[in-house]
């Protein structure tokens, strides 16, 4: 069951996450946490200072990252990454070789700049699950205007720039992406109820994360900030939350 927690900013949503979290530790439920990076020590002092040393052991505390860390180390999963300097390596060399193919950004492919430009829309790319093909099908319906050629370049690029990754470290994947492979056959969260906290929106990664865990969690919370949110809202966040084609 998908259940929302609304209200506005500092109005209790996290302490009554944490009561709940409580009564699923007392009925000897599984409660896991998942929360950004940046609130994972104050929310962890929090179920300790509420549970005590025993019981708060019970809780799993995971940011998304963490998340990652915790099925890779069950499963056996790429350990693997790039540092910064080996992506703009990658990415140069990718500029290099499809320069020639480029409609729109060839005259940019020289340009260290235009690499560390690209290096970073690759990046917002990847976190939002928006993939070469997507680009060259939205081009293709652009046609061959500016815009349309300049996803079409982006698409190409992007598709070199993966290329270039998997040959270097075989089988890679984005974490989030291999997380979101893993979990289809792994089923991490069956029995177990998953809150989710202190989020200010969610990435298309994360999103299809939730998708998964909707799919096997037994229950399933979600504290929101209500700004005047309305039920139409609401209904479109369920929906999306929910939909199994993410």
């Amino acid at each position: 069951m998908l259940k929302f927690v609304l209200g506005r900013a500092l109005c209790g949503k996290s302490y009554y996450i944490c009561q709940s979290i409580a009564e699923c530790v007392k009925k000897n439920k599984s409660p896991v946490l998942i929360i950004p990076e940046q609130f994972s020590f104050e929310s962890e002092k929090r179920i300790l200072s509420l549970l005590g040393d025993s019981e708060a052991q019970k809780v799993k505390v995971f940011s998304f990252s963490r998340l990652c860390d915790e099925v890779e180390s069950i499963t056996g999963g790429q350990t693997s990454e790039l540092t910064d300097s080996e992506k703009i390596i990658l990415m140069t060399a990718a500029l290099k070789s499809v320069r020639p193919n480029l409609k729109y950004f060839s005259k940019y492919a020289v340009s260290p700049g235009f690499s560390k430009m690209m290096l970073n829309t690759a990046g917002e790319l990847i976190m939002n699950a928006v993939g070469a093909d997507d680009l060259f099908g939205a081009s293709e319906e652009l046609g061959d205007g500016v815009l349309g050629r300049k996803l079409y370049d982006t698409a190409v690029i992007l598709a070199e720039y993966n290329d270039l990754i998997s040959q270097k470290l075989s089988g890679y994947k984005d974490r989030l992406e291999s997380l979101y492979d893993t979990l289809e056959n792994y089923r991490y969260f069956d029995n177990k109820t998953v809150f989710i906290d202190s989020f200010g929106g969610f990435t298309g990664q994360q999103y299809r994360i939730i998708d998964r865990i909707l799919s096997q969690a037994e229950d399933v919370v979600v504290s929101l900030c209500d700004s005047g949110v309305s039920k139409e809202e609401i209904a479109a966040l369920r929906e999306m939350l929910e939909d199994d084609t993410l």
